[in-house]
């Protein structure tokens, strides 16, 4: 990845990992997923792992098996990929330290949700991004102390280090929770989206007209800064198009009214009823004030959505100028942006064919060719 952050090397294609049929006197690689990110209500980071452990599942040369715990075990599990490993009865970062190095043997072991075990295991370590140390206000304290004490240490352990973004690589040197030349970058893929089907009956459960509506997707964390896009929705007046959000529980954004004003609060939806409305949106609004990446943006535009985009952290590099951009501090901006993509027809269309395009730039399979070949580079270092 060049050192610059130029845009065009996130979805530039990698050589692909020689033997992707393999040779018949060649074993497949074996490989382990840290597979305790299905314990729990799916994030972001927990999109990454499983499309990477798809995308890898689905390669002839690659033998992938999924180490849970055993509250894992059963139809999440299912749902991804074949077979799955658990042993013993400890859970979360106790079954994460303790029990994983037991089940990943010598083989190498995939962890893709910014923590893995410290001990006993051969491993690549996907950090997403520096938030804990750049926007710490956005965390419990005990969520902080845990991530600041473990992750400087896994990085400099781990064989491998990954991470999503230049943006990200950058922000993990200058905060010392990666060692400065260590993290390599694999860009999310956004073609997930083409197998989803989309629920259009969301928009009659929610009284949503097609084209009638902006969409913000995103979480209750300050970053995300859900707060001031429903402000502004609201100080458009009833008149305006509406603000429909997604994502769980936001009491602290909306108190106890998550339908006022401009806004309309959904909470969690189910991925054909995400597709459904990201096509059906007049655009997404994507304010965050931090992110290592930025997911919904190549969401939206590969659903044919325009897009207004904040200015910070790795958006604009994942963006690539499909976006319209809005500096995250000032609200009049974003204000004047989703006036700009109510009023004017030549602005939708232009965004929506320049957002399909580059997110056709961003595929799992090319993630997980660079995933590979990064443990094709640590082993022929001698890792």
């Amino acid at each position: 990845m060049a050192a610059d952050g130029n845009t065009a090397a996130l979805c530039a294609p990698v050589d692909r990992v020689r033997g992707r049929a393999p040779a018949h006197d060649v074993p497949p690689r074996e490989l382990v997923l840290n597979g305790r990110f299905l314990t729990r209500p799916g994030t972001g980071v927990d999109r990454v792992a499983a499309e990477l452990a798809r995308a890898l599942a689905a390669r002839p040369d690659i033998r992938l098996t999924m180490a849970l715990p055993r509250e894992a075990l059963g139809e999440r599990s299912g749902q991804l990929l074949g077979p799955a490993i658990s042993r013993g009865p400890l859970r979360g970062h106790a079954w994460e330290q303790i029990s994983l190095p037991g089940l990943a043997g010598g083989r190498w072991c995939l962890n893709l949700c910014n923590t893995g075990p410290l001990f006993g295991v051969r491993q690549v370590v996907m950090l997403h991004d520096a938030h804990v140390a750049t926007v710490p206000g956005s965390y419990s304290r005990a969520f902080r102390a845990l991530y600041l004490s473990l992750q400087p240490r896994l990085s400099r352990r781990a064989a491998i280090v990954l991470t999503v973004s230049d943006h990200s690589r950058h922000s993990l040197e200058a905060t010392g929770l990666v060692p400065r030349g260590k993290a390599r970058v694999v860009p999310n893929g956004a073609d997930h989206m083409d197998r989803i089907v989309a629920d259009h009956s969301v928009l009659d459960r929610h009284g949503l007209r097609p084209r009638g509506y902006f969409l913000a997707v995103g979480s209750a964390a300050a970053y995300k800064n859900i707060a001031m896009i429903a402000s502004v929705a609201d100080a458009r007046g009833a008149a305006a198009l509406p603000l429909v959000t997604t994502g769980g529980a936001m009491p602290r954004v909306f108190g106890a009214s998550p339908h006022s004003g401009g806004h309309r609060h959904l909470g969690r939806v189910t991925d054909p009823e995400l597709k459904a409305l990201y096509a059906n949106a007049l655009a997404l609004l994507f304010p965050s004030l931090a992110e290592g990446f930025g997911l919904p943006p190549l969401e939206a535009m590969s659903c044919g959505t325009p897009v207004i985009a904040t200015t910070a952290g790795a958006v604009p590099e994942v963006c690539g100028g499909a976006a319209l951009h809005a500096d995250p501090s000032r609200p009049s901006d974003w204000r004047q942006a989703m006036d700009r993509i109510e009023t004017d027809a030549d602005l939708r269309r232009d965004l929506r064919a320049r957002g399909r395009a580059r997110a056709a730039g961003f595929t799992w399979t090319r993630a997980a060719d660079r995933l590979l070949a990064a443990i094709a580079e640590a082993e022929a270092n001698g890792a």
